[in-house]
């Protein structure tokens, strides 16, 4: 509904970095951030004026969304939280800026309520989950950046003077901050092309399922044959090499061109090392047949057993990641 999402976001829907600030996942949710925004809103409206506040909202909003995006893509996010944590940013600038500016009092009284705020804010974002405290940073440092650069004395005609050359910088260097956190946001595949694409990685796996017990299995008969006399050496090479080798081969070519999502990634390395190990397992027993040297029995025996750590340590990690959804 305008969540900020990065497949959504790279895919032609940037505007949910702007939705996304005046959405939230709930009463409590909202109730507090609005409890925060009226603590500092008129105060810092009163410094920058309606403008200069709306600039100041909005920027800092948008700079916590593309913190957001850039930390935890894979993850929709909603809330003012980034855009209030600019005001307050943008009161403790003008703390720091216009300090000799304010009566003593009143700059004790806003630097122990913004500084308490912020403090407060980010301990318990990184202490509970599913707060986000990207975009509280994000938002933080793009109202730093703009309070300072557009911070005015009270008793100035207007609340900002939009002519100096320390406004434009502030706006260029919130810019080029946001620019840089786009830049470096991994980018995602489009949710219906990445349905698409793990629905391809689990045909292959089928396939492989259906493939790799037969594999095994005509491996085994040529062993047993040999071992029986019942095949030849020649015959025992020939099924090896134009049979099993090349369809372990395909098997490595196909897992390898597959493209599953990012969270199953891992276990397309894993298959494609077992699989590897099996092929190779089978050339190491070809070469034994054909030199008649124990030591290629050796290899392609170690082989098999490391193919066989691999398949063990696949179920493991994907039984952990079963019981980690539930």
């Amino acid at each position: 509904m305008g969540g900020n999402f990065a497949p959504l976001v790279q895919h032609g829907q940037p505007w949910r970095l702007l939705t996304a600030l005046f959405l939230h996942g709930g009463l409590l949710h909202l109730g507090f951030n609005m409890w925060a925004l009226y603590q500092a809103g008129q105060v810092v409206e009163r410094l920058f004026g309606r403008l200069g506040f709306g600039l100041i909202y909005l920027g800092a909003g948008l700079l916590g969304s593309l913190a957001s995006l850039w930390w935890h893509p894979g993850v929709v996010g909603v809330g003012a939280s980034g855009a209030i944590f600019g005001v307050y940013g943008a009161a403790r600038a003008y703390l720091l800026v216009l300090r000799s500016h304010l009566p003593a009092s009143v700059f004790q009284e806003m630097r122990t309520a913004v500084v308490g705020f912020i403090g407060y804010s980010l301990v318990m974002g990184f202490a509970v989950p599913g707060i986000d405290n990207a975009a509280h940073l994000g938002g933080l440092l793009g109202g730093c950046v703009l309070g300072a650069g557009l911070a005015t004395p009270l008793t100035s005609a207007r609340p900002v003077r939009w002519g100096r050359p320390r406004n434009w910088l502030a706006l260029v260097l919130s810019l080029g901050l946001g620019l840089g956190l786009w830049g470096q946001t991994p980018e995602l595949p489009e949710p219906r092309l990445q349905a698409r694409q793990q629905d391809a990685f689990e045909r292959v796996l089928l396939r492989f399922s259906q493939v790799e017990p037969a594999l095994l299995q005509e491996q085994q008969q040529v062993v047993m044959a040999l071992r029986e006399h019942r095949l030849s050496d020649g015959a025992a090479l020939e099924r090896l090499e134009q049979d099993l080798l090349p369809e372990w081969e395909r098997q490595v070519t196909q897992l390898s061109w597959a493209q599953p999502s990012p969270e199953r990634a891992w276990e397309q390395q894993e298959l494609i090392r077992y699989a590897s190990a099996r092929r190779d397992a089978v050339k190491a027993l070809a070469q034994a047949v054909q030199t008649h040297d124990t030591a290629w029995i050796d290899q392609a025996n170690a082989l098999q057993a490391q193919a066989e750590q691999i398949l063990l340590q696949i179920r493991l990690q994907a039984s952990a990641a079963r019981a980690r959804k539930s």
